[in-house]
């Protein structure tokens, strides 16, 4: 902010000269600032940052998605690697149509469909916050974005837009008080929610059918958030909903790691206390959609069990040989590598600090692939209480005892048996299966091409014979 602080204190100290400079100022600030807490809102750092010490908007993350990986871009106002040369208009048609100003068509990783609700004056903010306070980054991408064929055809995605994206402008549901509609516009446009926690049709389009009722998100599942009591958030309260929000945590419920966790981090866990209550009010008069792969197991289907300890486990070994350790056992593996943290019972520590297992989303749910993700990656994440962490056993373990830790995690605390080997832990790392039409979208398009050609021929022929056709 240093033009405009310069120009605030310069507007205090003379009142009389600079009454109307420090109006102006004030203005400025209060824009800028409202910029500020939007873009955050709109978690546009969690993306267009590089988690690996890349500067702050400055592009280089890659966004898995079944078609390969985005790069999200440069948006500093560097003129040339940014945005710095763009007018606001055109800042306003990329992120609300998808179409940057030289014509390219953006993917919908960049969730223009949700950021197609944002109000003109909320646009306007995160233009000015961007260009005036995001320091420049004048440096290209190490590496671009570079899908496969039909997907690298990016002007394919005016046809998908046309079908599937709605016209700039935000209309607030109807039947709503106020808290609950401020709520609908943080979750439909700023936190653009539906983008990861609403399925995908065969066309990668958003199923607004089972609005908010969890999705696969490459190796991640983003679960079921309408208020179904059975495989949603029906029976959390709002309090509950909020802590999560804001701390990454709700004991006894669920902790964020993965892509949630950067939500919480950027975004979340900077907003203020009445939008996050906004956010819970409005999550619960969405319509209820059930989801079998967030269902819960019946508490009568809990195994009840003595769990192994060190001491009955046929292993010997200290936590940290994990890597040298070739057992798969569930129960030696759960001893290592996370037993000193949630205890033998999987009840965590008694202040809460590691949590309760037998209660876990990841642990609970039907889909394995959160429990296969947290052991792989763990968790670290800023959140409104500070750091939390859990180590990633990605270097100590393989798939195949992954698998046989998440095998028995999921059925000694979660009561479900996934039956994951080293294939499924595999294929869960490496983003999960693609839909049958986005795999087999290349010969499916040549097809088409050829299709269109020999009908365009045939016509061509009937209309060549037709002129050839002696009059009379």
């Amino acid at each position: 902010m240093g033009y405009v602080r310069t120009a605030a204190l310069a507007a205090f100290a003379l009142p009389g000269l600079f009454a109307s400079g420090a109006m102006a100022a004030q203005d400025d600030t209060g824009q800028l600032s409202r910029g500020a807490y939007l873009a955050t809102a709109a978690d546009c750092a969690a993306c267009h940052t590089n988690p690996n010490g890349g500067a702050p908007f400055a592009g280089g993350y890659a966004i898995a998605s079944p078609m390969g990986n985005i790069v999200a871009t440069n948006i500093t106002p560097s003129k040339e690697y940014g945005i710095g040369s763009w007018s606001e208009e055109e800042f306003a048609r990329a992120i609300r149509e998808g179409v940057t100003p030289n014509g390219t068509h953006l993917y919908p990783a960049m969730p223009y469909p949700s950021y197609a609700k944002l109000t003109d004056e909320d646009v306007s903010a995160i233009y000015d916050y961007l260009m005036t306070e995001v320091e420049p980054v004048d440096a290209g991408l190490t590496e671009k974005t570079e899908l496969p064929f039909p997907f690298n055809v990016r002007a394919l995605m005016a046809g998908w837009n046309l079908l599937f994206t709605d016209a700039p402008g935000w209309t607030p549901p109807e039947g709503l008080d106020a808290s609950e509609e401020r709520g609908a516009y943080l979750v439909q446009a700023l936190e653009h929610c539906s983008t990861c926690h609403t399925p995908r049709g065969p066309l990668m389009n958003s199923q607004q059918s089972a609005f908010l009722g969890g999705a696969s998100l490459g190796s991640w599942r983003a679960p079921n958030i309408t208020p179904d009591a059975q495989t949603g958030i029906g029976d959390w309260s709002k309090d509950e909903i909020v802590t999560y929000l804001r701390d990454g945590h709700a004991p006894g419920r669920a902790s964020a790691a993965g892509p949630m966790a950067e939500a919480v981090e950027y975004s979340l866990s900077q907003l203020e206390e009445d939008d996050l209550g906004a956010i819970a009010a409005y999550l619960k008069t969405v319509p209820a959609v059930s989801t079998p792969e967030d269902g819960v197991a019946p508490d009568a289907q809990v195994q009840k069990i003595a769990l192994t300890s060190y001491e009955t486990s046929d292993w010997t070994g200290k936590p940290d040989d994990l890597a040298r350790h070739d057992t798969t056992e569930g129960a030696a593996l759960y001893n290592g590598a996370c037993a000193a943290c949630h205890g033998v019972d999987g009840k965590g520590a008694t202040d809460g600090h590691f949590p309760d297992l037998t209660t876990a989303a990841s642990v609970t749910g039907q889909d394995p692939s959160n429990l296969v993700m947290t052991i792989a990656e763990g968790i670290s994440r800023h959140d409104a209480n500070g750091y939390t962490v859990m180590p990633a056993f990605a270097d100590d373990l393989d798939n195949a005892q992954i698998a046989g830790l998440t095998n028995y995690v999921a059925a000694n605390f979660g009561g479900r048996e996934p039956g994951l080997d080293a294939d499924g832990v595999a294929q869960i790392r490496a983003g999960g299966s693609a839909p049958w039409l986005i795999q087999n979208a290349a010969w499916l398009t040549w097809v088409g091409i050829a299709a269109a050609l020999i009908i365009l021929l045939a016509i061509i022929a009937l209309i060549w014979r037709r002129k050839a056709q002696p009059a009379g």
